[in-house]
């Protein structure tokens, strides 16, 4: 079977209120369709032959298609969509089925995090074109075509580029229910309501996989206090504090927000340490955007696990191709 690559847009991706409370950039649909015509062409060039891509309303891949009509196959995901982030859920589970050996993703936190419930051992390669940006790469859709194609087409092992990001698991009542990739924030509003968290001042507790000075968002709340790399085997918990709390962080909480965030405790999670929300009612709030409700009787514990989903590193994957001589100089030209 020829070399196959997922693709998952999500058309939705940067459109939540934080574009009206911050100055959080949009990305627009024909920007999203001009990002894959580049990654289609990166595939194309490097020989991959099929991709599958997930249905949505907008028809993102429509362009990239024609473009590359005759040179990689292109078919949607055998699967009836609810318009809802369940579907990227569902596509990467058809597509980790289908054996595709890449997926590529267009969204921010909370894209990659539902993907990442199905996706399995298939490697991500993840665009940045969200809210939140701390899991995805701000990279060029071109670039990320060729690092998904050379994983793909084994130019690239998988082994030697991709790396095991960790993640929060969510149990509700002693069984495991959700993820998050890179923050679980525990919030005082009741309701799921417009499902970003955009008012720390609602924020109780955090939980953190990674903590990186550069990352804007919840998680630079923890940059300030301990930086945490991506494969550092550790986490941070931290419990927000009132205005009397003598320790405080200045930190960017959103695109334009830079906020001085007190600070009542905070502490380096363990893999595998397994804490209880206490804080009722509320909702806890995965990868940005309010899921869980804290419900009375309800136990909720979040985890750090290192077994989240494998992320090619870019760069290296890209690396892989210097060296590779796909043609022969023509008859006396300079060699």
């Amino acid at each position: 079977m020829s070399p196959t690559v997922g693709i998952i847009a999500n058309p939705a991706a940067g459109r939540d209120i934080r574009r009206l409370v911050a100055q959080g950039r949009v990305v627009s649909d024909q920007e999203k369709a001009n990002i894959l015509r580049r990654v289609f062409a990166g595939l194309s060039a490097l020989g991959v032959g099929r991709v599958i891509v997930m249905p949505e309303r907008v028809g993102l891949a429509r362009m990239a298609a024609e473009d590359t009509a005759g040179k990689l196959e292109v078919t949607y995901a055998d699967m009836r969509p609810a318009w809802a982030s369940d579907d990227s859920t569902t596509a990467a589970g058809l597509m980790a089925d289908a054996g595709v050996r890449c997926i590529v993703t267009l969204g921010g936190d909370g894209t990659n995090r539902v993907v990442a419930k199905a996706c399995g051992d298939v490697p991500i390669v993840a665009i940045s074109t969200g809210t939140n940006n701390v899991f995805p790469d701000m990279v060029e859709g071109t670039i990320a075509g060729l690092a998904a194609g050379a994983v793909a087409t084994g130019i690239a092992s998988a082994d030697r580029v991709c790396r095991r990001s960790k993640r929060l698991d969510i149990y509700v009542d002693g069984a495991l229910q959700e993820l998050a990739l890179v923050d679980a924030a525990v919030s005082r509003e009741m309701f799921t309501g417009a499902r970003a968290i955009w008012d720390l001042n609602t924020v109780y507790e955090v939980y953190l996989t990674r903590a990186s000075p550069m990352s804007i968002g919840i998680s630079s709340i923890g940059a300030q206090l301990r930086p945490v790399e991506i494969d550092e085997p550790v986490g941070l918990y931290i419990r927000l504090g009132s205005r009397e709390s003598a320790e405080r962080v200045l930190a960017p909480v959103g695109p334009g927000m830079v906020r001085e965030v007190p600070i009542a405790e905070w502490a380096v999670l363990q893999p595998g340490e397994r804490r209880t929300v206490t804080l009722r009612p509320g909702t806890v709030a995965l990868d940005g955007e309010r899921e869980v409700s804290l419900l009375p009787g309800r136990r909720v514990d979040v985890e750090l696990s290192l077994s989240g989903p494998r992320v090619v590193q870019i760069d290296r994957a890209v690396a892989c191709l210097a060296g590779r001589i796909t043609a022969q100089p023509a008859s006396g030209s300079v060699p």
